[in-house]
C-alpha cells in the first residue's frame, strides 16, 4: 500500500501541469515499452508475418548474446587521454554491455525463455557492479555521454527482467541507478549550461533521454524520480524537441546524429506515454521529421557488416539502414506513414543487434541494440510489405506521384512522398528516381557526391567540389537538376527519370572516384552485371584500379585507429578531362529488372 501511494503521488506531481492530459498510472514492471497485459499478444505475433521475420533475427542475436561473458572489472577514466583511447574504451564497453543486456531482456520478455531472462539478470547485475564507481567521480561532459547510456540500459534491464531478480538484487539495482542519477542530476543535469537552451543537439538528446528513462523506471520506488522525469519533460518541451533538429529536418552535426537523436526521443517519449499518460507525440509532431531518412535510404540491407554509403548515402558504416529502420518503424506506426514502414522493411536484418566494425585497440566493440525496439514498434497494419502494392512502371509511378501531390495527397501507395529533398541547413541535396529499392539515387553533400544504382554505390567522390555552394535545385517530376560549384569548379547533376543520370564537371585536373561491387571495365565504360553501366562521354578513364581504394576506420578526430574485423578494398577510377574545355561528362544508366 505504501508503494502504491508513493507511485500515485509521483505521477500526480508529474502530471500536474497539463490539466487535460490523460492519466494512466502503471505501477508494475514491465512498464516502459510494454506491460504484462500486452505480452500475450506480442508473443503471439512471433508466428505472424513481419513480426515473425523480425523475431527470427531477435532470437539469432539473443543466442549469440548467450555466448558472451558479463564484464567484471571497471574501466576507470584516465587523464590525460591524448588520442581518446580511454574515452572510446569506456564508451564502447558501456554500449556493448548494455546492448547485450537489453537484447536479452527483449528476447526474454517476448518469448518467456528463462535462459534469456536469467542471463539478462546476470548482465544487469554485472553492469551495476562493474560500473558502480561512476557514482563516485565528478560528473562532466566527457563522461555523461557514456554514463547516461549506462543508466538507460540498466533501467531497461531492471524493468523488463524484473521478475528474474530477488528483492535483494532489485534493491541493489535501484540503489546503483539512484546513486548515479542523484550525482548527475545535482552535478550535471541541473546546472545552467546543461538545463539551459544552449544544450539542445545530439549529446543533449542522448543524455537527457537516457536520464529520463531511468527516472521512469524508478517512479514510485525512488523519491526523487518524479523530479528527474519532470525535469526531462521540461527539457524536451522547451529545448530538445523545438531545436534538436534544424528547421528543415536535418541535423547540423550529421545525418547519423539525426538517427541517434530520434532514437533517444523515442526511448523516452514512448516510455513516458506508457508509464504516465503524458503524450508528447501529438503536440510536437512537426518536430518528428523523417525527411532526412526518406531522402537518403537507397538500398536493401542484408545481414552482415556495413560499409559506408552501402544502404544510406553519405553516411558511415555504423549509420546505415539498420540504424535508421527502427526509427522509421516507430514513425510509421505513430503517424501512419506507409513510406516509413516500407523503407524500414528494406532492412533484412531488422531485429538483430548491430555489430559495427568499430573495435578499439583493447578489443571493445561498438554495438547497438535496436532490434527489440523494432519488434515492439512494428505495426504491420500500416502498409503492405514492399512489392505487394500494385506494380507500375517507373514512369507510371512518377506520373501517379505528381497527380496525387496535385490533389494534396502526400502519400498514395504509389507516390509515397516527394522524390527530391534539399536541406539548406547542412548543404545537402538528394534526388531519387522512385521508391523502389535499388533504383537510381544521387546525394550531394558538402564534400562528397554519391550515386546509387542497382543496389550499391557506383560512384563515391570526395571534393565535389570542396567548399562549394548549391547554385540551383529543380525538379519537375521527370527531370531533377542539382548545380553546385565554386570559383574553380562547376558540377551539374541531372537525374532523368526513370533510368538515367548525367554528371557534367568543368574544372582543371583529374577527377577520382571509387565504388562498391565488382564491376568490369571496357575502355570508357564500366558495368555492374547487366543492369548498371557508367560511361564517360567527355574526357577519359585514365586509370582503373580494381582494388585501389581503402577505407581506414578511425575516431577521435582521426587520432585513434580502429581494429576493423572486415577490411576491404574497392575499385577506384581516375578520369582525365577533355583537353579542349576541361569537361567530364559521365552517364549512369539502370535497366529495370
Amino acid at each position: 500500500m505504501k508503494e502504491m501511494l508513493s507511485v500515485l503521488l509521483a505521477i500526480f506531481t508529474l502530471l500536474a501541469k497539463p490539466a487535460s492530459a490523460e492519466v494512466r498510472v502503471i505501477v508494475d514492471h514491465p512498464r516502459l515499452y510494454f506491460t504484462a497485459d500486452e505480452l500475450p499478444r506480442l508473443r503471439e505475433l512471433r508466428q505472424i508475418g513481419v513480426h515473425k521475420k523480425i523475431w527470427n533475427n531477435v532470437r539469432e542475436s539473443a543466442d549469440w548474446c548467450l555466448t558472451r561473458t558479463p564484464r567484471e572489472a571497471w574501466i576507470a577514466p584516465v587523464k590525460p587521454d591524448p588520442i581518446y583511447e580511454n574515452l572510446y574504451d569506456r564508451f564502447y564497453a558501456i554500449m556493448g554491455d548494455l546492448a547485450v543486456t537489453e537484447h536479452l531482456c527483449f528476447a526474454y520478455t517476448l518469448s518467456g525463455d528463462q535462459r534469456y531472462g536469467d542471463t539478462a539478470r546476470d548482465w544487469v547485475l554485472a553492469s551495476c557492479r562493474a560500473w558502480r564507481s561512476e557514482a563516485e567521480g565528478q560528473p562532466d561532459g566527457s563522461k555523461a555521454y557514456a554514463v547516461s547510456r549506462l543508466l538507460k540500459g540498466v533501467a531497461v534491464g531492471y524493468d523488463m527482467a524484473y521478475d528474474r531478480f530477488n528483492e535483494a538484487q532489485r534493491r541493489e539495482v535501484r540503489e546503483m541507478l539512484a546513486d548515479i542519477c542523484r550525482k548527475y542530476y545535482a552535478g550535471y543535469f541541473a546546472t545552467p549550461s546543461i538545463s539551459g537552451p544552449g544544450f539542445h543537439t545530439h549529446h543533449a538528446s542522448v543524455e537527457w533521454g537516457s536520464f529520463g528513462v531511468a527516472g521512469l523506471a524508478l517512479l514510485g520506488e525512488v523519491p526523487e524520480a518524479d523530479t528527474w522525469v519532470a525535469a526531462t519533460v521540461k527539457k524536451f518541451e522547451e529545448h530538445l524537441l523545438p531545436t534538436g533538429l534544424a528547421p528543415d529536418g536535418a541535423h547540423v552535426e550529421g545525418a547519423t546524429f539525426w538517427a541517434s537523436t530520434m532514437h533517444y526521443r523515442l526511448f523516452f517519449m514512448d516510455a513516458l506515454r506508457r508509464v504516465t499518460g503524458r503524450d508528447l507525440f501529438g503536440k510536437y509532431k512537426k518536430y518528428m521529421n523523417a525527411d532526412l531518412a526518406l531522402a537518403s535510404v537507397a538500398a536493401e540491407k542484408n545481414p552482415g557488416y556495413n560499409r559506408s554509403h552501402q544502404t544510406v548515402a553519405l553516411e558511415p558504416p555504423y549509420g546505415q539502414l539498420d540504424y535508421y529502420a527502427p526509427v522509421l518503424m516507430f514513425l510509421a506506426r505513430e503517424y501512419r506513414r506507409p513510406v516509413c514502414q516500407d523503407l524500414a522493411l528494406w532492412d533484412r536484418s531488422l531485429g538483430r543487434i548491430q555489430k559495427t566494425r568499430y573495435i578499439t585497440p583493447h578489443g571493445e566493440q561498438l554495438l547497438f541494440e535496436l532490434g527489440g525496439y523494432a519488434y515492439v514498434w512494428c505495426d504491420a497494419s500500416v502498409s503492405a510489405e514492399p512489392g505487394k502494392a500494385p506494380r507500375l512502371s517507373r514512369n507510371a509511378r512518377a506520373t501517379a506521384g505528381l497527380e496525387e501531390r496535385a490533389k494534396g495527397n502526400k502519400e498514395s501507395p504509389n507516390s509515397r512522398a516527394k522524390l527530391l529533398y534539399h536541406f539548406p541547413s547542412v548543404g545537402q541535396v538528394y534526388a531519387r528516381a522512385s521508391w523502389k529499392p535499388g533504383d537510381l539515387l544521387v546525394a550531394v553533400g558538402k564534400s562528397r557526391l554519391v550515386v546509387h544504382a542497382g543496389g550499391h554505390p557506383v560512384l563515391i567522390t570526395d571534393g565535389v567540389p570542396q567548399n562549394h555552394s548549391i547554385r540551383g535545385v529543380t525538379d519537375d517530376g521527370s527531370v531533377a537538376t542539382i548545380r553546385i560549384g565554386n570559383a574553380e569548379e562547376a558540377v551539374t547533376v541531372t537525374l532523368r527519370r526513370p533510368d538515367r543520370l548525367v554528371i557534367r564537371r568543368q574544372a582543371a585536373g583529374e577527377w577520382q572516384w571509387w565504388c562498391h561491387g565488382k564491376p568490369a571495365r571496357d575502355g570508357n565504360k564500366i558495368t555492374w552485371g547487366d543492369r548498371v553501366s557508367l560511361s564517360v562521354s567527355a574526357g577519359e578513364i585514365a586509370t582503373w584500379e580494381p582494388a585501389g581504394h581503402t577505407v581506414t576506420l578511425a575516431v577521435g578526430f582521426g587520432k585513434l585507429a580502429m581494429i576493423d574485423p572486415a577490411p576491404a578494398k574497392f575499385p577506384r577510377a581516375t578520369i582525365r578531362p577533355s583537353a579542349d574545355d576541361e569537361t567530364v561528362i559521365l552517364e549512369v544508366r539502370l535497366r529495370e529488372k
